[in-house]
């Protein structure tokens, strides 16, 4: 499937007829290869009247983020089931940066990511902590260079206005005014609260480490430690 949201399949032999694609909730039935105006939701995908098999996984990354430089608000993903047919995923989306590299050491978190759904951005802008509860948010330097992003945050500052055992900062790119949320989506790795975990760091009393969240989302954990004897 390319950036026109076209289902190209390749058949090992010529076949007659129109693949069809049913979507699973309300049974609305599209007939052909053209994927515009799907609604959001799980397609099934068909060839005369049977289940269309593949042994296609229909996972590329490289394809993946290729397909996260057109400005966009639906995603489609094609993927192969657990019995080996082929369906379609369709879901909105907003612009956000899609995380690369995170490096958190020596007082600073570092992030760099791509833009995905949203026009190129040229210039300097801020990485942004915003709390979810109580501090105001804290900014960093950052840059855009295109689709490029980069940004370093302190740790410092958001240690300062912890007045909770524990703060909980959503991770921003920000830019004119603008946020766009840091995030890991394009890959197939579920699950990564539990799974991907950054090393931590402390200030003082303060143990801050970096975490994704239930919607894959970048955040900081900003924890005081107890004192011990």
């Amino acid at each position: 499937m390319g950036n026109d949201d076209v289902l190209r399949i390749e058949w090992p032999e010529p076949v007659d007829g129109e693949t069809v694609l049913r979507h699973v909730e309300t049974g609305e039935e599209r007939e052909g290869t053209d994927l515009a105006g799907l609604r959001p939701g799980i397609w099934m995908a068909s060839h005369q009247g049977g289940p269309l098999a593949t042994d296609d996984p229909g996972f590329s990354l490289d394809g993946l983020l290729a397909y996260a430089e057109t400005p966009r608000d639906r995603e489609i993903r094609a993927f192969r089931t657990s019995i080996g047919t082929l369906a379609l995923t369709v879901r909105m989306v907003e612009p956000y940066v899609e995380v690369a590299t995170v490096v958190s050491d020596d007082g600073v978190i570092e992030v760099e990511g791509t833009i995905a759904y949203g026009e190129p951005i040229e210039g300097s802008a801020r990485l942004l902590a915003v709390a979810r509860k109580g501090p105001e948010p804290v900014g960093g330097p950052a840059l855009f260079r295109g689709r490029r992003f980069e940004g370093v945050l302190q740790v410092a500052p958001m240690a300062e206005t912890q007045t909770r055992r524990r703060v909980f900062w959503d991770l921003h790119a920000e830019v004119a005014g603008v946020r766009l949320p840091l995030a890991a989506r394009l890959d197939d790795v579920t699950d990564k609260k539990a799974k991907v975990r950054f090393p931590a760091q402390r200030v003082g009393q303060i143990r801050a480490r970096p975490y994704y969240t239930d919607t894959d989302s970048l955040a900081v954990a900003l924890t005081v430690e107890e004192e011990t004897s």
